[in-house]
């Protein structure tokens, strides 16, 4: 029996509605300061105005990642949709969803085949990147995305040497 859990997106119409088209215009930058915007809302925008990020765009039916592979680019997901199939288990994720970054900083497989939609629009996190820094961190930050990461995933531990 399919199963269909949760699913995960930042209503961008809202953001559309009170004008956030463009994250680096002048408009959307005071909005964005204005404290209008939820704690998804502003995640969403930070990541989706960052000159550090490169942007792909997908067409439907592509996939991003199948299960049991190697992980070496996480995606912010601007606009679009995606299915994450995992055996009988189907989730559904929209913008502002994150997908692959836990399970690439924890050097775990992807534990589900992720499929676009429709087209998509992400910001790709490229994991060696992200590896280089997190090492240079304070520990108390190490420790907090650590913690994150064991959270996201649902594990008590990492595997050893992973941040």
């Amino acid at each position: 029996m399919t199963t269909l859990s949760a699913s995960f997106e930042v209503d961008i119409q809202h953001l559309h509605d009170l004008g956030v088209i463009d994250p680096n215009s002048a408009r959307s930058l005071e909005i964005f300061t204005s404290g209008q915007l939820n704690s998804n809302e502003r995640l969403y925008f930070s990541l989706w105005g960052s000159k550090l990020l490169s942007t792909v765009s997908l067409e439907a039916k592509k996939k991003l990642f199948t299960q049991g592979e190697e992980i070496a680019v996480a995606y912010f997901i601007v606009t679009g949709h995606l299915l994450a199939i995992q055996g009988e288990r189907i989730e559904r994720f929209g913008p502002g969803s994150v997908i692959g970054l836990a399970e690439g900083l924890a050097g775990l497989p992807a534990p589900k085949t992720i499929i676009a939609v429709n087209a998509v629009q992400a910001r790709v996190i490229p994991l060696h990147k992200v590896d280089q820094f997190v090492p240079h961190l304070p520990q108390a930050l190490r420790d907090t995305i650590r913690t994150n990461v064991m959270r996201t995933l649902g594990v008590k531990q990492l595997p050893k040497g992973v941040l």
